[in-house]
Parts: structure tokens; C-alpha cells; sequence
């Protein structure tokens, strides 16, 4: 007999946490649309952005320095900081691969995965970091089938439908977006016609890496603190990213979605199969769409001739 109840509590579980994958998603396909670069180190640059909070937010020593602000000043710092790292990574890192092989930015990529790991557990900690009460809210919203919410998948929820709004708006409505649409759909045109390709990229990344570091919070905050194993979702993240295609915003925030979704699934199902369901069934769900929809949901089919 189908348990409804059981049913319905993983569908709203997998919907809350795939809106928090769905941010680090959307940034994942941000970068991609503008740029054209796969950034598997975007759990990592989550991870970051989890950890920041308890740097800023709690009395942790951090190196030389014991830095402690408002709560909520540092949700809000933390951001900013992403934004500023963002810009960083463009101009002391990826502008010089401008037009390089794709191989080469994979492997940088692959490198920033060590790098910003090893950073936090050096500089940082190496160990999970509990959360100030005031980032641990308590209340839920109540369901059917005495199912509930918990307050970081709502906010997650609500924040996700909002940055692929504020993305699609911005891109649509003001002149810095359409420029970035132009850059996005022929870079070498869109140079012709006086656009700054490297100011694109700059504002691309800064919006990633500040969208991203949102989704690192909230999943933080989801399990109580900051704890490696957030820099181990770039996997499903990618996944997200290819089903609803590499450069659709609106596409990434439906991939989060299903990939929570397909998790909690996998979960539900260990009980009555075998264990290991929960990792499985997403990477499944990859190799699927990879097969029959190799451009994704939404993703822009790209045609060469010879």
C-alpha cells in the first residue's frame, strides 16, 4: 500500500532542499551563460560562504584576529564578501583564459576545489561550526499529512523563486543586463558594437559567487552550522545545471529542484531497497539526461558545421 504521508512529507523535504541547491545552481549557470566556464569548485565557494557567517557572526579566532559583528550584519557581509571574491577570481585568475582550451578552466576549477578547502581548514577550522541561535530559527509552516517545513528550506524556497526573478528582470529590463545578454549570445559581436567584454565577465562572476555564498548559508543553516560536507554537492549541483540546461537560469532553479526532490527519494526508498539509493539516483538521473536531452530543459542548442 502507497504510504501518502511518506510520500508527500519527502516531496515538500525534497522541494525545500532542492531550493537551496537551486541557488548554488543558478550561480553555477550564471558563470556558464556569460563566460562559458564549468566551475566545479562552486560547493566549495558555498562551503566558504557557510563558514564566513561563524567567522563574522561568533567569537572564532580567525588567524591573528578575533573578528566578531551582528548577526545579521554578517549574513549581509558575507555576501558582499562573495561578490568582492567573485571579482577577484576575474581578474587575478580567469581573464587570462580568455579563449583557452576548456580542459585548461576545468583544471583550474578543479584546483580552486583544494584550495578553498584547505584554506578554510587552515585558516578557519577543520571542524563543524555550530550556528548562533539567531541562525537557527525554530519556527515551521504545517502541511497535509502533519508534514512541516523547517524556516531555512522555506526561506530557501523563497529566495531561490526571487534571485530567478530578480535575474530574469535584470536581464530584460536594464541596460547592464542587456548587455550581458548581448556578451552571452556572441561575445565577438557584441565587441564590435563597443561592449566591454571584461566588465560582463567581472559583474557575472561577482553576482555567482554572491548568489552562491546565499546558498551556502541557508544549507548551513539547514543542518544547524557550517560542516564540510557542503562542499560535496557541486556534483548535484552540476546535475541540476544539466537537466534544466548549462545557461538557463529558470532551468538550474527547476534542476535544484528535481535533484532534492530525487534525493530525498532515494532516501525514502533505502528503507524498503538497499542503502546508497540517496547518492545513487541522482547521478542516475545525470547520466539519463545526459543521453536523451544533452542541451537540457532549457539549455541553447549549439550547431557546428563542418
Amino acid at each position: 500500500m502507497v504510504d501518502a504521508a511518506g510520500l508527500f512529507s519527502v516531496l515538500v523535504t525534497g522541494i525545500g532542499i532542492g531550493a537551496l541547491y537551486a541557488l548554488v545552481a543558478i550561480g553555477f549557470a550564471l558563470i556558464y551563460k556569460i563566460t562559458g566556464v564549468l566551475n566545479f569548485a562552486q560547493g566549495q565557494f558555498a562551503l566558504l560562504g557557510a563558514f564566513l557567517v561563524v567567522v563574522l557572526s561568533t567569537s572564532v579566532p580567525f588567524w591573528m584576529f578575533d573578528v566578531q559583528v551582528p548577526v545579521f550584519a554578517a549574513l549581509g557581509l558575507t555576501v558582499v564578501i562573495g561578490a568582492l571574491l567573485g571579482v577577484a577570481l576575474e581578474r587575478l585568475v580567469f581573464r587570462y583564459f580568455i579563449g583557452e582550451p576548456v580542459l585548461s578552466v576545468v583544471i583550474v576549477t578543479l584546483a580552486f576545489i583544494g584550495i578553498v578547502d584547505g584554506g578554510i581548514r587552515f585558516f578557519i577550522s577543520s571542524q563543524y561550526r555550530a550556528y548562533p541561535e539567531a541562525l537557527q530559527p525554530s519556527w515551521s509552516i504545517t502541511l497535509p499529512y502533519d508534514t512541516s517545513v523547517q524556516a531555512p528550506f522555506v526561506i530557501g524556497v523563497i529566495l531561490a523563486l526571487l534571485t530567478v526573478a530578480g535575474l530574469m528582470a535584470f536581464f530584460r529590463y536594464t541596460v547592464l543586463g542587456s548587455i550581458l545578454r548581448a556578451s552571452a549570445s556572441d561575445q565577438q559581436a557584441a565587441m564590435v558594437l563597443g561592449v566591454s567584454i571584461e566588465r560582463t565577465i567581472v559583474v557575472a562572476w561577482a553576482l555567482s559567487i554572491a548568489i552562491t555564498s546565499i546558498g551556502g548559508i541557508l544549507l548551513a543553516m539547514s543542518s544547524g552550522g557550517a560542516g564540510f560536507t557542503i562542499g560535496d554537492i557541486t556534483i548535484l549541483v552540476f546535475a541540476a545545471v544539466v537537466f534544466g540546461g548549462l545557461d538557463s537560469i529558470p532551468g538550474a532553479f527547476i534542476g535544484g529542484i528535481v535533484v532534492g526532490i530525487l534525493q530525498e527519494f532515494g532516501v525514502y526508498l533505502e528503507e524498503f531497497l538497499m542503502p546508497g539509493l540517496e547518492s545513487v539516483l541522482p547521478m542516475v538521473f545525470l547520466l539519463v539526461v545526459i543521453v536523451v536531452m544533452p542541451y537540457g530543459l532549457f539549455g541553447t542548442e549549439r550547431i557546428e558545421r563542418l
